[in-house]
């Protein structure tokens, strides 16, 4: 059974073709293109690509494609949720699921596939991801002390003018409240 694992080729010879060609069969995949069909259109172009091929190598490209597919949904999903949100929280969620991706192939990578330069940009991207994921919570917990500062100096401003009316100011400190935590997310 391992042999077998081993056996498969993680390098289709799709992938060997230049970069014009493959983007074609990519889209005569999308197109629902036969295998047999894109086979003959690549042996008319000069490369000798058999129809198992292009089925070995169509069944990893639809997978990777169903799953942009997901991860743009949900992105979607997210925005579409609360339009209102905070950019700093659609980053976020864009953030998590380009993790999501980056895990992923590496999860799902040949490893002899993933050497030198290609290792290492896949791990530069995982790097920059969680650099920006840094990034965006202390810009949100720069904003929630602002926002905690504000609130402070509100109610105390509003205990100096209204100390006389304690029922009024309860309420108005209740409604400050409320701004507060529909404020910070």
């Amino acid at each position: 059974m391992i042999e077998l694992a081993r056996a498969r080729r993680k390098h289709h010879k799709i992938t060997q073709l230049p970069s014009e060609i493959v983007e074609e069969v990519n889209r005569l995949l999308v197109n629902g293109e036969t295998y047999e069909g894109i086979a003959q259109w690549l042996r008319q172009k000069g490369h000798e690509v058999g129809k198992s091929s292009v089925g070995r190598y169509s069944k990893d490209f639809l997978n990777r494609l169903e799953r942009l597919r997901v991860v743009r949904d949900q992105a979607k999903a997210i925005v579409e949720d609360d339009p209102d949100a905070p950019a700093t929280q659609m980053a976020e969620a864009a953030n998590n699921l380009a993790m999501q991706l980056v895990m992923e192939i590496l999860m799902e990578a040949d490893i002899g596939s993933l050497k030198g330069e290609k290792l290492s940009r896949v791990l530069k991207a995982a790097a920059q991801l969680q650099r920006s994921s840094v990034a965006i919570e202390k810009l949100k917990m720069e904003f929630n002390k602002g926002v905690a500062a504000a609130v402070a100096r509100l109610k105390e401003e509003l205990q100096r003018e209204l100390k006389e009316q304690p029922e009024l100011l309860r309420q108005l400190e209740q409604l400050v409240d409320k701004a507060e935590k529909q404020v910070v997310k």
